[in-house]
């Protein structure tokens, strides 16, 4: 609307009108015995105008609706002509006395046309976009103006001038340099990460070669992976996201604010592959991944509605002190975990809730926990999202980890305590348990920050010859710890728990070596996170993302993961609180090693049933 050349005929029109008006003003004037009477108006014209704009821009309660669009398209026209013909003054008449003085600041219009070209580009390099210093941003926006104007726009106009034939070849050239530049490959932004890292003769770290089948890198980057071998093929969930940032005007309970949008487009893919079964097991020691895949978004995944999973609640939160509402906006849902249960594909994935016709009840602007039973593949039939009903709603609820047990679908809750729940497809709570592990809840109680959270999916494991740390079934987790809630670096280790309620934690491994990395949408430190366990054949695979741009795997045998629950893999306390750092040797090593003294020990575990109403939980 703002733009659209039908909202400005009135505009034109105006424009005609007024510089009619001025010719005829002008013929009476000079026709009058009494010319000076027609000069006396045109002092007051433009300092009227300005006076109008600036109470309205200033006072609340003279702004009209939408004023800075009003501006341009309606109510403050007659202002904006006041000024212009105030200024513009009768042709045979002397200037007024507010133009005269204006006319000495004449040599900016060198630069005029560059600040207003530059404007927006210099506001995106400033590095505190939402807190610009006024007085700082209008040096730094003229002075990009002056150089520009000098170096480029004055002898550009000079050659344009002088070569009236040669220019018009200009638009081709442009068109051709467009084109080449559309043309150029697009730059790898996980150039520094490499495809494979061989950590040892049993153990690599990958690049999964993963790709949503439309769109290109620039709509964003394929990050969490889960993976889940079944009947013969290799399935795939994964998230799709990029960020993008707008600020604009508008109002926050009857005020005007900034409004800021945080917006995370966000897409769950699926796809499947065939399973090639040597290739697998050769996998930790060839390094060659036994699959690529082209995953698809899943459009076809709806509400229990019947409405598409598109429209979310926006959590908000405004500032008092400068008047900025800051809008976080997630587009679809986020972080899908793919497994098997009774032979059919689900998946449970984490999303802000759904709007319903009310909108979203305040306070409930956070994440929940969601599952889709008998996900079809190919959207071949609608899928639709459950809420999981256990904990509150007014809690974030996410990292929860599926596993099946005696044919029944259950989630780990929580790590600490850990939390167990039974639940179906369509969403219900049956009952839970809960367990505490003794050696989490000393490296808890020494550090009261640390956030201790799950990951991935839980796998039953029966393989004593292979596990001869833990020489009996049992399930196979991942869970990770932060320093504490606002910390950006994650620290990821494997666990057991046992095979039968109330599903108590046996062991915790030291830290897993996952390759960490910096973010290119924010600023953050290096991180990496788990968001996927498969185990086939003595082939493990700890799927994850590195700093939300890169899909990988940590894939070994399954008697090299035995040694990381090896009590000699690290020192027996915790120091300090470096997470996740770029050697991916850290504290948090440290602190498993202290979680692991107890082994396979679990006398100091306690269990009894819970009611997760409470809301206890991440």
């Amino acid at each position: 609307l703002k733009f659209h050349p039908a909202c400005y005929l009135h505009v034109f029109v105006l424009g005609m009108l007024l510089a009619k008006l001025r010719l005829l003003l002008d013929a009476k004037a000079k026709a009058s015995a009494h010319p000076g009477t027609f000069c006396l108006p045109m002092e007051f014209l433009a300092p009227l105008g300005y006076l109008g704009l600036g109470l309205v821009f200033s006072l609340p309660s003279l702004k009209p609706l939408a004023y800075k669009l009003s501006a341009r398209l309606s109510v403050l026209l007659p202002l904006q002509a006041a000024v212009l013909l105030g200024l513009a003054g009768l042709p045979s008449m002397p200037i007024s006395r507010v133009a005269d003085l204006a006319s000495r600041f004449n040599f900016l219009e060198n630069y005029s046309y560059a600040v207003y070209v530059f404007q927006f580009i210099c506001y995106s390099l400033w590095p505190a976009t939402g807190g610009v210093n006024l007085p700082l941003f209008l040096v730094f926006c003229v002075s990009v103006a002056v150089i520009i104007s000098v170096v480029v726009q004055k002898h550009v106009q000079s050659w344009w001038g002088k070569h009236p034939q040669a220019r018009m070849g200009v638009p081709f050239v442009l068109s051709a340099l467009l084109v080449g530049v559309a043309l150029l490959p697009s730059v790898d932004q996980n150039s520094d990460l490499p495809a494979l890292l061989r950590r040892d003769d049993r153990l690599i770290d990958v690049h999964l070669d993963i790709a949503s089948s439309e769109g290109s890198s620039e709509m964003g980057r394929v990050m969490n992976p889960s993976i889940s071998v079944q009947d013969g093929k290799v399935v795939f969930a994964a998230r799709r996201h990029w960020m993008e940032q707008s600020q604009y005007n508008g109002w926050y309970n009857g005020s005007a604010a900034t409004v800021l949008d945080q917006t995370w487009h966000s897409q769950i893919l699926l796809g499947s592959v065939p399973l090639d079964m040597e290739a697998w097991d050769r996998w930790p020691l060839s390094g060659e991944a036994p699959f690529a895949a082209k995953l698809q978004p899943w459009y076809w995944l709806r509400t229990g509605g019947g409405h598409h999973w598109r429209q979310l609640c926006v959590a908000e939160t405004y500032d008092s002190t400068n008047h900025t509402l800051v809008r976080h906006v997630v587009t679809g849902p986020e972080d899908a975990k793919v497994f098997s249960y009774r032979g059919q594909t689900n998946i449970a994935f984490s999303s802000l809730p759904p709007m319903g016709e009310d909108g979203c009840a305040k306070g409930e602007e956070v994440s929940q926990m969601y599952i889709a039973g008998d996900v079809h593949l190919a959207g071949s039939v609608d899928d639709v999202g459950h809420r999981l009903a256990c904990g509150k709603t007014d809690l974030a609820e996410k990292n929860w980890i599926p596993f099946t047990h005696a044919g029944k679908l259950h989630f780990v809750y929580s790590p600490l305590p850990h939390v167990v729940v039974t639940a179906t497809p369509e969403g219900e709570c049956e009952q839970a348990y809960t367990s505490d592990f003794a050696p989490l809840l000393r490296l808890k109680r020494a550090n009261p920050s640390l956030v201790i959270r799950g990951s991935g999916e839980a796998v039953f494991i029966n393989d004593t010859k292979a596990t001869p740390s833990l020489p009996k079934p049992h399930y196979l987790a991942t869970l990770h710890m932060k320093a504490s809630d606002r910390s950006d670096a994650y620290a990821h280790f494997a666990y057991r728990f046992s095979p039968e309620p109330p599903f108590n934690i046996l062991q915790v491994s030291s830290q897993l070596p996952l390759l960490a990395a910096r973010p290119t949408e924010k600023s953050s430190a290096a991180f990496a996170f788990v968001s996927g366990l498969e185990v086939v054949n003595r082939t493990v695979v700890i799927s994850y993302g590195a700093g939300d741009r890169d899909s990988r795997a940590l894939v070994m045998t399954m008697d090299r993961l035995d040694e990381f629950f090896s009590s000699e893999s690290g020192p027996s306390a915790l120091q300090g609180a470096s997470w996740n750092n770029a050697a991916n040797t850290s504290a948090a090593d440290e602190s498993a090693s202290s979680a692991h003294e107890a082994g396979a020990d679990i006398g100091g575990n306690t269990s009894d049933a819970v009611n997760l109403s409470s809301g206890a939980g991440v």
